[in-house]
């Protein structure tokens, strides 16, 4: 369908940085315009939308996420990270089924596409489930099917990821990575495994790393090395990864990090809940690091609202720091958009509102009191924008959440099937 999107303002996080009032045309699955009324082509909508002076900007992208996890919403709340994991999380995660991973996934998405979200990346199980629902919404999703060896499954984790790669070979819009846990679950031996196949097949590697204080020092005294040095050694960072967290990496870290192109995944608002800390967000951005905002799952955060994160990211580097002028507004709406497009390796197609990319587009309402007066529409949007002010999501072209409506499925069936599974797992 060819579709004209009026009268907004567009921020584009394209290497400019560009904002201005104009328009943006989209025929099928792409952008064709994007630019200023003033000189824009003649174009023949079959249907124009009135942006009616909001935001036209490109969707967010959660970069780390297990969206199955909405499943365990409220279920394990004010724990610290092992003890939610071991006595709360994994108990529960042993009685998931296909079915109930994907009626999570798909009220995890209805979710995200109400909050502006266009794409997140994945890391868990039953990923074949994960990739249906991503599928039949319509939303693009990386998928990382989890691998942990310390119960000595490891070898089979391993070609499950396979598999996941071989089924979605092909597919433009869902793909699938490799996701080894955490160097406190994954065995030296399985990163190396993990290396060959990422290598052999190209995908990208998704692993948590120094999330927390404790799982880092662990670490050192394990191996002489942090996570991130381990990996290096073994040459886990030859292939391109993405590290979620990174909340205790230290300096000569974030030098690897810079050096071998690891993207940094943070999740301040789980990281805040589970009292993990703060990561060096805004050292990590100064050395050349790709930064990029994520949710975290559901269970631990307690939403999928990457406005929120987006903020969240923003004002805790000025506060730990006591510097102002740290992640300004251009910067934190680029960690929640381009800079997740390029962790998942798809900068060329999606991330920014550009001619030739995606379709992947978000209109967001500026009539409300937060954004009175218009002073700067960006700074309104990081500073004091919510999953509300969002009325339209569109990923390659398709339509997924119009005025407080998804449009791939009952929404009413989503929270019923989810709240049947949710009981059978956790008995709540």
């Amino acid at each position: 369908m060819k579709i004209s999107i009026i009268n907004g303002c567009l921020i584009t996080a394209d290497k400019n940085g560009t904002r201005l009032r104009g328009r943006v045309y989209v025929d099928g699955e792409k952008i064709v315009y994007a630019g200023a009324d003033e000189g824009a082509p003649e174009f023949a909508a079959e249907r124009v939308i009135d942006a009616d002076g909001g935001i036209i900007a490109p969707g967010f992208i959660d970069a780390h996420t297990h969206v199955p996890m909405t499943l365990f919403r409220g279920y394990a709340d004010d724990m610290p990270l092992m003890d939610w994991l071991q006595n709360k999380i994994w108990p529960a995660e042993e009685k998931l089924t296909e079915e109930a991973v994907y009626w999570g996934t798909m009220l995890a998405i209805a979710e995200l596409v109400s909050g502006g979200v266009t794409c997140f990346s994945d890391m868990y199980n039953f990923c074949g489930a994960i990739a249906k629902a991503a599928e039949e919404s319509g939303i693009r999703a990386l998928i990382a099917s989890a691998v942990i060896d310390i119960d000595g499954n490891g070898d089979k984790r391993l070609r499950d990821a396979e598999e996941l790669y071989e089924s979605l070979k092909g597919n433009g819009r869902v793909r699938a990575a490799v996701g080894p846990h955490a160097e406190y679950t994954v065995s030296p031996e399985m990163f190396i495994k993990v290396r060959d196949l990422a290598q052999r097949l190209g995908m990208r590697v998704h692993v948590h790393v120094s999330e927390t204080q404790g799982e880092h020092e662990q670490c050192l005294k394990r191996h002489g090395k942090t996570p991130i040095a381990l990996m290096e050694s073994l040459g886990l960072l030859d292939v391109p990864v993405m590290a979620a967290h990174c909340v205790y990496v230290e300096d000569a870290d974030i030098e690897i990090m810079a050096k071998k192109g690891v993207s940094a995944l943070s999740c301040p608002g789980s990281n805040l809940k589970l009292g993990s800390g703060v990561a060096p967000v805004a050292k990590m951005l100064e050395k050349g690091v790709n930064v990029c905002c994520a949710t975290d799952g559901a269970a631990s955060n307690n939403n999928l609202s990457m406005a929120e994160e987006m903020t969240l990211l923003a004002l805790l580097q000025k506060g730990v720091n006591r510097n102002p002028s740290l992640v300004p507004a251009d910067t934190a709406f680029r960690t929640a958009t381009i800079n997740g497009a390029k962790a998942l390796g798809i900068d060329g197609i999606t991330g920014s509102l550009e001619a030739g990319k995606q379709a992947d587009i978000i209109i967001i309402n500026a009539k409300g009191f937060r954004y009175c007066p218009k002073t700067d529409l960006l700074n309104h949007l990081v500073y004091s924008g919510s999953d509300s002010d969002v009325t339209l999501t569109m990923t390659g072209g398709k339509i997924l959440y119009e005025n407080g409506q998804i449009t791939f499925a009952d929404p009413e069936e989503i929270k019923s099937k989810a709240e049947e599974f949710s009981s059978k797992i956790t008995g709540c």
